[in-house]
């Protein structure tokens, strides 16, 4: 069994039914918090989820949105955001995003971080994002 999973993973890797574009994060200072942003496609029929995001630059990363109840706006943690199968998700300013809080050392503009992106149905997704101020 375990060589039939490892046959369909060389012939279907993760990367074919989810692809991660335009990554990048704002720069920010040793423990302050900044934002990961990018774009989920979902190639596959199959929707899946992403729920858990790791990186060495931060002691915290979560999965957060931006929400506005009456006149107050602000961020709260999410458990995790499905992507529907042939469908896109994007994190961005103002509304979903990955926060890193107390972040370890500082991240200036052009600065590379390395991210591991968790999903139910690919597993792990390795990317990089450049450090830049939002357009």
């Amino acid at each position: 069994m375990n060589v039939l999973l490892a046959i369909l993973f060389v012939l279907f890797p993760p990367e074919d039914k989810i692809k991660i574009k335009d990554a990048w994060m704002r720069p920010s200072s040793e423990k302050m918090t900044t934002a990961l942003y990018f774009v989920i496609e979902n190639k596959s029929e199959i929707a899946d989820t992403l729920f858990q995001v790791d990186s060495d630059l931060a002691e915290r990363v979560e999965i957060h949105e931006t929400y506005s109840e009456g006149e107050m706006m602000g961020m709260r943690k999410v458990v995790f955001v499905v992507i529907g199968g042939k469908s896109s998700f994007e994190l961005k300013p103002g509304a979903h995003h990955i926060m890193l809080m107390k972040l370890k050392k500082d991240i200036k503009d052009g600065d590379k971080g390395e991210f591991v992106l968790h999903f139910k149905q690919v597993g792990k997704i390795k990317i990089t994002a450049i450090a830049k101020k939002p357009n």
